[in-house]
């Protein structure tokens, strides 16, 4: 039986008046733009007569959107028609409030692209002067000089990957992960694909599709794909740190609405400055865009760093509908700044290829003090080297729902709880394939890479989700920082208060583990019957132990009215539905009653 929307309600629970509350039980502050636009411009670089010093008419456009961005006022918006626009958009204004916004919109039905990147047509000659490494492949290598003079005051390929803090984040003992942060911003594009960037000129050799810098940062030597002739390719090199951001930081009311923005040259976080930056901003819309292919972060909303002053007012965005993939770090950054923010259908995908997870900042959404945010209908696959939510430190009346987790490679996991003390939830989500990465070599692999993870956390709800295939614990309340203290509470994290029920466990040899018994609730799951032995585990009290369910109720009171059944599901990739091939088993009707409980969340 395949599991429509209608079936999945029931089995899971799901009730769409309640799909707008918060853990807390509130309603999210929603809120629109109520703008009538009294005045539409037109940027449209293929327009014979298109010149910046025209009014912006339909007629008369002007040619880049630079100009728009430098003349917009509250009130207004620009149409952008079709065409590649090779800047950064840096908006001189926001609008004052929600009925004066200024927008930015991709004309309906034309490809609006914007570019961190420039084409580059190289007067390519056989590399010389360096060992290659080698075999056949050093023959093909190819030497040229970058465009810097097109690059202005920022040349990526002179500036390395390293980030505040490598010192006390990074991985140093690890010579790859060092030479991988000491790589430049820069990036190489092949008729639209990435080259891989090499540390050693030696590394030319071992294979195509990449690329190395000389020092000092103006002259490349690559290797296509397919060791193709650089003559026949299109090539085109990353100029700009962002796309789309504000110089001056704080601006509010701005829409950005149907584009493609691309190519990016943005360093590691911290700081946070991405792709498309909101620049420490409030009340932005952003919907309906590809952001692809930025070398950290596709997209910050937050203060930036830590060291950053928080304005007033701040947060309150909406991200909904947007496609943001192939970004190195981070697909969706904010540290602070992201209060009653609303994250809604996007998909994120093909995040992490930095390999740079042990930062600490890798993940497909990451927040810092989010209060009173809502993340729900999002898709998030694909994933290797960064998690998938991550709510790091002090984050409060958060909730996670609706949203599908697949195919996720991480030391992180799918969604990681860090450090949170206030009411969170994460409920009616699938997590499919989800397999862990050691933090370290010989580190405790079997508390990281869970689909849930909560560390030295309280007051997390994991409830109405299905676990299937999940290479760790489906769900992991921790305590691997018993002695950090709280960044705003000032005490350490208990491990407490915590709760997992209501879930179906698929295919999950490790279903549950708490670091602490006390205070923890687990009940009215299902669990796969073939995933029994040894599949709960407690640390604390000492010794630890590990329970097959029997003496899981019996020992510890947990899961009292809870059951297992002999499951058979499948995951369908494409559209991220649950079949149950052959009808549910007796037992999965028990679990329609259970999981469609219609209880408050908190």
């Amino acid at each position: 039986m395949s599991a429509n929307a209608a079936e999945m309600s029931a089995i899971l629970g799901t009730d769409p008046e309640g799909e707008d509350e918060l853990p807390d039980g509130r309603q999210f502050a929603f809120w629109e733009d109520r703008t009538t636009y009294r005045h539409v411009y037109h940027v449209a670089q293929r327009h014979p007569a298109a010149d910046d010093a025209n009014p912006g008419t339909a007629d008369r456009p002007w040619r880049t959107i630079g100009c728009a961005a430098e003349r917009l006022l509250p009130g207004e918006q620009v149409l952008v028609h079709e065409g590649v626009y090779r800047e950064c958009v840096a908006p001189a204004r926001g609008g004052t409030g929600p009925d004066a916004m200024i927008a930015y919109r991709a004309a309906p039905g034309e490809s609006v692209v914007i570019c961190g990147s420039e084409s580059w047509t190289p007067q390519v000659r056989p590399s010389d002067g360096w060992r290659l490494g080698d075999g056949p492949g050093a023959a093909r290598v190819w030497m040229a000089d970058l465009p810097v003079a097109s690059f202005g005051p920022y040349n990526p390929f002179l500036v390395r990957n390293v980030y505040d803090h490598a010192h006390y984040f990074g991985n140093l003992a690890d010579r790859d992960w060092v030479a991988r942060a000491l790589l430049r911003r820069g990036l190489v594009f092949c008729d639209g694909q990435r080259l891989r960037q090499v540390f050693f000129p030696t590394e030319l050799a071992a294979e195509p599709g990449v690329f190395w810098v000389e020092e000092p940062g103006t002259r490349l030597h690559v290797r296509l794909p397919d060791d193709r002739d650089p003559a026949t390719a299109r090539l085109e090199v990353t100029a700009r740190e962002q796309v789309f951001a504000p110089r001056e930081r704080g601006l509010g009311y701005i829409r950005v609405s149907g584009f493609t923005l691309r190519h990016a040259a943005d360093g590691l976080p911290v700081p946070q400055r991405a792709l498309l930056s909101t620049a420490r901003g409030h009340h932005w819309i952003i919907e309906n865009n590809t952001i692809e292919w930025a070398n950290a972060c596709g997209l910050d909303l937050g203060c930036e760093s830590w060291y950053a002053v928080q304005r007033d007012p701040c947060g309150g965005h909406i991200v909904r509908g947007n496609r943001i993939t192939d970004c190195g770090i981070c697909g969706i950054a904010g540290f602070r700044g992201v209060e009653h923010s609303l994250i809604e259908d996007n998909t994120l995908e093909r995040i992490g290829w930095q390999n740079l997870e042990h930062l600490c900042e890798a993940a497909a959404i990451k927040f810092h003090f989010a209060k009173h945010t809502l993340l729900r209908r999002n898709r998030l696959a694909h994933l290797a080297h960064c998690g998938g939510v991550w709510l790091d430190v002090d984050n409060e009346n958060c909730r996670i729902t609706g949203n599908v987790f697949h195919d996720i490679a991480s030391f992180t996991g799918a969604v990681y709880s860090e450090m949170n003390f206030g009411l969170n939830a994460v409920d009616h989500n699938v997590f499919w394939d989800i397999r862990s990465t050691a933090m370290t070599p010989g580190g405790p692999v079997m508390v990281e890479g869970a689909a849930v993870r909560a560390d030295c956390n309280e007051q997390l709800r994991v409830s109405h989700n299905i676990f299937g295939h999940c290479q760790t614990h489906a769900v992991a309340f921790t305590l691997v920082q018993a002695a950090r203290l709280g960044d705003e509470q000032g005490r350490t994290g208990l491990c407490r208060a915590n709760a997992a029920e209501h879930n179906v466990f698929y295919r999950c040899p490790h279903r549950i583990h708490l670091g602490r018994r006390e205070e923890n609730v687990c009940d009215h799951n299902l669990y796969d019957q073939r995933d029994d032995r040894g599949s709960f585990e407690i640390r604390y009290p000492e010794p630890g132990c590990r329970q097959d369910l029997a003496g899981w109720q019996q020992y510890f009171g947990l899961d009292q009215h809870s059951r297992q059944a002999n499951l058979t599901m499948e995951f369908d990739e494409t559209t991220g539905a649950i079949c149950w091939p052959g009808g549910c088993p007796p037992e999965a009707s028990w679990a329609q009653e259970q999981l469609g409980n219609k209880d408050k969340l908190r």
